[in-house]
């Protein structure tokens, strides 16, 4: 009894005027991936991640400088040192090269936090115009091609590219 009731509901819907729902459904796509590399913002943030990023790699190869350099003089001057001497500056070897992987971490860490504090507002913005584009001319739904995940694509589909960066003021 079930299953007649769902194939007889089934059936109702598909047969009553679904050339008309059809018409009124409107689908609409954008790359977001290709509007978030042409916003104004996203180049400015990103002149700000490589800055910090230039920072943060200036700092490690002094490190690795100063790392090479306690090496090479380790090695140049071991048979020579006494065996209390040559510990502390084993020591002081591990102890740099500790420092470095400590500091590199930390470096991804705030860089990670960096991008996204700087990001965050664009993306939030994107999604915004996106919003109000897709609400303003009646899309039901407006899909992300940038993710790769559209397994079909019909011309009945707007591209909403040009109303959103209309919406954002992006010539």
């Amino acid at each position: 009894m079930r299953h007649f009731f769902k194939v007889t509901l089934l059936a109702i819907i598909l047969s009553a005027g679904s050339s008309t729902f059809a018409q009124t459904l409107k689908f609409g796509h954008i790359d977001s991936n290709k509007l978030l590399s042409i916003m104004p913002e996203k180049e400015q943030a990103q002149k700000q991640i490589q800055a910090a990023a230039a920072e943060y790699d200036a700092q490690i190869k002094a490190m690795r400088e100063e790392y090479q350099t306690l090496v090479n003089a380790y090695v140049e001057k071991r048979e020579t040192l006494s065996e209390a001497v040559r510990a502390n500056k084993e020591k002081e070897i591990q102890d740099l090269q500790n420092r470095m992987q400590t500091f590199d971490g930390f470096a991804q860490q705030e860089l990670q936090k960096k991008q996204n504090e700087l990001l965050k507002p664009i993306f939030d913005k994107a999604s915004a115009a996106i919003k109000a584009v897709g609400a303003e001319n009646g899309f039901i739904y407006v899909f992300d091609i940038s993710t790769g995940v559209i397994l079909f694509n019909s011309n009945n589909s707007v591209d909403i590219m040009p109303l959103v960066k209309t919406k954002l003021g992006i010539l």
